[in-house]
């Protein structure tokens, strides 16, 4: 385990993405793409993301897509690499700490954290150091699990990894921890399925 955050994901690195791959999985990643995409602006030239908690960088790649220069971190070696062992023009990937990134003051004009902040044991750190690496007028962007999911609960009841040693949040939790950094804008993925019955996903917009 390592001590930086809630779950070990090096022994999973390399099978981390299958989930992406299945009907169910596929079905979700679309409707969390799309949400995601409504908080984010026109991308003008050589404007740059910061992916903290990049995993294997399967949003990397969607946020370079969309025409951002990408830079991912992630704590975890083996997930780093396998980000790497993808290609992606616009991207690129270094193991850090979303707690203490190396980077300067003001350096993007996106940050984004996708399914990251429920595995980090002090997301109120790594919320002030995407902030500080936020240039002036840009955006933070945060997707989360939804702790009162149907889906999510029973990941957690029948001790699903990474999802039982998750700290997930429900809306109004997810609120009350960025509320002091900004102004918020949130949505679950429900409101992106027409059965109304997607809402695994949070996804929030701060402003500082």
């Amino acid at each position: 385990m390592v001590d930086d955050e809630s779950f070990d994901f090096g022994p999973v690195a390399k099978e981390y993405d299958h989930w992406y791959e299945t009907p169910v999985g596929r079905r979700h990643d679309r409707f969390q793409k799309a949400l995601a995409r409504e908080f984010l602006p026109p991308v003008k030239p050589g404007e740059r993301l910061l992916d903290a908690g990049c995993g294997t960088g399967h949003w990397s790649r969607f946020f370079a897509s969309l025409g951002f220069s990408v830079i991912g971190i992630d704590i975890s070696p083996e997930m780093v690499a396998m980000a790497r062992s993808h290609a992606c023009e616009r991207c690129s990937f270094e193991v850090a700490n979303a707690e203490n990134m190396p980077f300067g003051d003001d350096a993007f004009e996106i940050v984004a954290a996708m399914a990251t902040l429920e595995f980090i044991p002090r997301p109120e750190k790594a919320l002030e150091e995407m902030k500080r690496c936020l240039k002036p007028g840009g955006r933070i962007i945060i997707g989360t699990l939804n702790r009162l999911d149907p889906l999510n609960r029973s990941r957690v009841d029948q001790g699903d990894e990474p999802y039982a040693s998750a700290n997930m949040f429900s809306t109004n939790e997810l609120r009350v921890l960025l509320v002091r950094h900004g102004s918020i804008w949130m949505r679950t993925s429900a409101e992106r399925a027409k059965d109304s019955k997607e809402g695994a996903f949070i996804v929030a917009e701060v402003r500082p």
